[in-house]
C-alpha cells in the first residue's frame, strides 16, 4: 500500500464484500439485508435494550461524517499492559514519557469502526512523526482476551505500524480500568458498541482533546495540529509571566 492510500480504501480491503453476512464484534454474522439497512443512512444507529441506549456502527462506515470535540483531563491507571512484542508496560509511566500521544481504543476482530480507525492513523503516522518526531500512537485492545501480542503484531503489520506505533493488551480486569478512565465504557456488556474515540494531547503536562467520529486524515492532523499548537502557546503565556 502506497503512504497516500486512503483509509477508506484500506478499510474497505479488509471488510466483507457486498451480499454477504458480515461477522460482528462478537463473532456473529449480520444479515445481507441488516448490512443494507445501516449502510443506507450511513449514520450510526441508536439502539437499545430496556432503558439502555447506545450506537451501533454495523455495516460499512467510512470516514468522515462529522465528529464532536471535548477537552477533558483524564488520569490513566496504573496498570501493567503487554505490547505486540510480549514486553510488559507500565501504561501510567508511558503516558508521562515527554511528547504528544495519539490514542485510540480497537481490537483485531472488529470489521466495522476499528478498521477505519486504524487505517486513519496509518495514513496519518509519518505527517504526524514529521510534525514531531516524539509522538506516539497508542492502540489498547478492548478484546483482551482474544487480542494476544501474537494477534496484536499480526495487526500492526497489516495497517504497516512504524517503532512509534505501540499496541497494547493486558489482563481483562485491567484493561477495564483504562476504558474507564478514559470515560469510553460501551453500554450493553458488548465490544460490539463501543465508540469511535480518538484522544489527543500534546504533553504529559496537557490536557486531552477527545474526537469522537470516523476522522479524514485531513482532519486529525488539523487538530493534532491544534493541540500542539495551543499547548505551545500556552507555554510562551507561563513563560511571559514568570518574573
Amino acid at each position: 500500500f502506497g503512504p497516500r492510500l486512503s483509509a477508506l480504501a484500506l478499510a474497505l480491503f479488509l471488510w466483507a464484500p457486498p451480499g454477504v453476512a458480515s461477522p460482528g464484534h462478537d463473532g456473529e454474522s449480520m444479515s445481507p439485508d441488516m448490512n443494507k439497512m445501516h449502510a443506507a443512512s450511513g449514520e450510526p444507529h441508536l439502539m437499545g435494550h430496556g432503558g439502555q441506549k447506545f450506537y451501533m456502527y454495523p455495516g460499512r462506515p467510512t470516514a468522515e461524517a462529522g465528529y464532536d470535540r471535548i477537552e477533558a483531563a483524564y488520569e490513566a491507571p496504573s496498570v501493567t499492559l503487554y505490547n505486540e512484542d510480549g514486553a510488559a508496560v507500565e501504561l501510567d509511566r508511558l503516558l508521562r514519557r515527554p511528547g504528544p500521544v495519539v490514542l485510540q481504543f480497537i481490537f483485531t476482530s472488529c470489521a466495522t469502526i476499528c478498521p477505519v480507525l486504524s487505517a486513519g492513523l496509518s495514513q496519518a503516522q509519518e505527517a504526524l512523526l514529521a510534525r514531531d518526531p516524539s509522538t506516539r500512537l497508542i492502540s489498547i485492545s478492548i478484546d483482551p482476551e482474544y487480542d494476544t501480542p501474537a494477534r496484536l503484531k499480526a495487526y500492526a503489520a497489516r495497517y504497516h505500524a512504524k517503532r512509534n506505533w505501540i499496541f497494547l493488551t493486558g489482563r481483562l480486569g485491567d484493561i477495564r480500568k483504562v476504558i474507564t478512565a478514559f470515560d469510553a465504557l460501551y453500554q450493553a456488556e458488548s465490544k460490539m458498541y463501543h465508540r469511535p474515540y480518538t484522544y489527543l494531547r500534546a504533553g504529559p503536562e496537557a490536557g486531552w482533546v477527545r474526537l469522537e467520529g470516523l476522522l479524514a486524515e485531513s482532519t486529525l492532523l488539523a487538530e493534532f495540529e491544534t493541540v500542539l499548537t495551543a499547548d505551545a502557546g500556552a507555554g510562551q503565556q507561563v513563560s511571559a509571566g514568570t518574573p
